[in-house]
């Protein structure tokens, strides 16, 4: 019988820690990305609440046959594919009295694709589909300006715990993507309005206790490499011309909590001052 979590939270967390475990068997080169490096890097020493997150971003840098094999074993551990996003793979946990669907979305950087376009294909799944001209392939998400993130070594090694779904605790270490690569991930993709929380995350990092010293590390960065001042600049102008919109966006997760001065000036003022 399959384990029953508490919350959805706990649910997202074996997700990440089941995957990473496959992962880490295939010694498949990726680093995880999104919403969980601000919830196990985030400080108790702050008073601010991060929101959590309830999927796993993947970004890889491996070749495409390497790849392939680390989403088959997946497959063959309990995940299955996503009929309409072609870039997910899809696993079912039981929170409570219902049963809900956990995803992972697959990505890597655009500057090792050969190709331009948002997606890059994984492997070809051999079925037949009059829905389109092509038949149903996986995929991963273009990340840009991401190659970064391998080559300076914005990640580190986390020790993430765990219930997996036969209701046994077990550990996995990660190789998690650091606060100034978070950060440069959503430097574009905040201006995006189904993007909000990538407002708040920004926010959330930059005024913990590491947001000066998060700050400093990307000043250091833009200065010797073009992709980082490049994202930086995106993220400077959508302070400068969309202001109230980031304040809104980061006001959606504060709850009761009020800040000053305003997020967006906070965050320009720290990283452009």
């Amino acid at each position: 019988m399959s384990h029953n979590y508490a919350s959805l939270a706990e649910g997202a967390r074996a997700l990440l820690v089941e995957a990473c475990s496959v992962l880490n068997e295939k010694g498949v080169e990726y680093v995880i990305a999104g919403g969980w490096v601000p919830v196990l890097r985030g400080s108790s020493d702050t008073t601010l609440h991060h929101p959590g997150t309830r999927d796993v971003d993947v970004l890889f840098n491996d070749d495409r046959e390497t790849i392939r094999n680390a989403v088959q074993l997946l497959l063959a551990s309990g995940f299955v594919l996503s009929a309409k996003h072609e870039f997910q793979l899809l696993k079912a946990l039981q929170v409570g009295s219902r049963e809900f669907v956990f995803n992972i979305d697959l990505m890597h950087p655009t500057e090792a694709s050969t190709s331009p376009e948002m997606f890059q294909d994984i492997m070809d799944l051999g079925i037949d589909d009059n829905y389109d001209e092509n038949s149903p392939k996986v995929k991963s998400i273009c990340f840009p300006s991401s190659a970064i993130i391998f080559e300076r070594n914005l990640w580190s090694m986390f020790k993430v715990a765990a219930t997996d779904s036969d209701g046994k605790h077990f550990e996995c270490t990660i190789p998690l993507m650091d606060e100034a690569a978070l950060i440069l991930s959503k430097a574009d993709s905040v201006k995006q309005a189904k993007r909000a929380r990538d407002a708040f995350d920004i926010y959330f990092v930059l005024a913990g206790p590491k947001g000066e010293t998060v700050a400093s590390r990307l000043s250091q960065l833009s200065t010797s490499f073009a992709q980082v001042s490049d994202q930086l600049s995106l993220l400077r102008k959508f302070l400068n011309e969309n202001s109230e919109k980031f304040d809104t966006n980061v006001s959606t997760y504060l709850g009761k909590t009020s800040v000053s001065p305003r997020p967006s000036e906070y965050v320009g003022t720290l990283l452009f001052s």
